[in-house]
C-alpha cells in the first residue's frame, strides 16, 4: 500500500512538471505569434506609413523581440521556435534596411 501511495505521489509530482512545461511552451508559441502578426502588419503596411511612424515601429519591435526573447529563454528546447523567429526577424531586418535607405533619401534632399 506504501509503493501504491508513493507511486501515486510520483505520478502527480511528474504530471504537475509536465504541465509546466506545456503552459511555458503555449506562452511562447502565443508571444512568437504575436511577433511574427506584428513583423507581417509593419512590413505589409507600406514604406510611406512606416517612413512616418518609424519611431514607434522601432520602439514596438524592441519590446515584442524582448518579450519573445524572455519567454524563449524559459524553455528548455525553444529549436521548434527558431525557424519561425529567424524568417520573421530577417522580414523585418530587411524591411528595416529599406527603410532606412529611404529616410536617407530623403533627408539628402532634404538639404
Amino acid at each position: 500500500m506504501k509503493n501504491f501511495i508513493h507511486l501515486v505521489g510520483i505520478l502527480i509530482i511528474a504530471n504537475a512538471l509536465h504541465s509546466c512545461e506545456s503552459n511555458e511552451e503555449k506562452k511562447a508559441e502565443v508571444v512568437t505569434n504575436n511577433y511574427i502578426r506584428f513583423i507581417d502588419s509593419v512590413t505589409t503596411s507600406g514604406t510611406n506609413d512606416a517612413l512616418t511612424n518609424w519611431n514607434t515601429i522601432q520602439k514596438c519591435y524592441e519590446k515584442k523581440s524582448n518579450d519573445l526573447n524572455l519567454q524563449i529563454d524559459l524553455l528548455e528546447d525553444n529549436t521548434i521556435f527558431d525557424a519561425k523567429i529567424n524568417a520573421a526577424t530577417s522580414k523585418y531586418e530587411t524591411f528595416r534596411n529599406l527603410i532606412m535607405e529611404k529616410k536617407l533619401k530623403q533627408e539628402a534632399g532634404s538639404f
